[in-house]
């Protein structure tokens, strides 16, 4: 009786072994399914047509501090940070928040890599589009802070890709903005 149980869970362990590899291969099969075009069979195809060419990706770029609130992050008392352009446009907006519990011990650089770090987000409302971090797509988010001396205030050093719910990725960089805001 043993040894007929025992034969069965083989026998069934061993089908849904092949089904699985069926299954894979099938898939597989469809992912790696090319058409096969003059453009990108040949040696001397150019980027802008070539099936996999991507859209460049929009690159904005911050410089201008236009203030910090303080506010609540996953429950916890945080601060946002607010940036904009030279532009100085209230609907073109990046914001970092993070908890004061983070940025204190994070030694001067805050970092998100696909929503990897609960306590600091950044996202940015531009041109009507919303850009955010995301765990679905490769986006990333590092802020460096420069504590202030003598001659310069406190300054922030923003590096990011995000994401837009269409799927549209963005670049933000910005070189060393004071948090010193300028009067209006």
């Amino acid at each position: 009786m043993r040894i007929l149980l025992w034969f069965a869970a083989m026998c069934v362990a061993v089908s849904l072994l092949l089904l699985s590899l069926k299954t894979q291969a099938t898939a597989k099969s469809l992912t790696q399914t090319t058409v096969t075009t003059p453009a990108t069979n040949s040696a001397n195809a150019t980027d802008s047509n070539k099936p996999d060419n991507k859209p460049p990706m929009t690159t904005i770029t911050l410089n201008k501090y236009l203030g910090g609130t303080e506010g609540k992050l996953n429950n916890k008392s945080a601060l946002n940070f607010k940036f904009t352009n030279a532009n100085g446009s209230n609907k073109n907006t990046c914001s970092i928040i993070t908890t004061d519990n983070y940025l204190r011990h994070a030694k001067n650089r805050l970092e998100n890599i696909n929503l990897s770090e609960k306590n600091f987000y950044f996202d940015c409302t531009w041109d009507g589009r919303y850009y955010f971090l995301s765990n679905r797509v490769r986006t990333y988010a590092e802020v460096i802070i420069k504590q202030p001396d003598s001659q310069f205030p406190m300054s922030m050093h923003i590096e990011a890709k995000l994401v837009s719910l269409t799927g549209e990725q963005v670049e933000i960089i910005s070189g060393d903005i004071s948090l010193r805001r300028n009067p209006r």
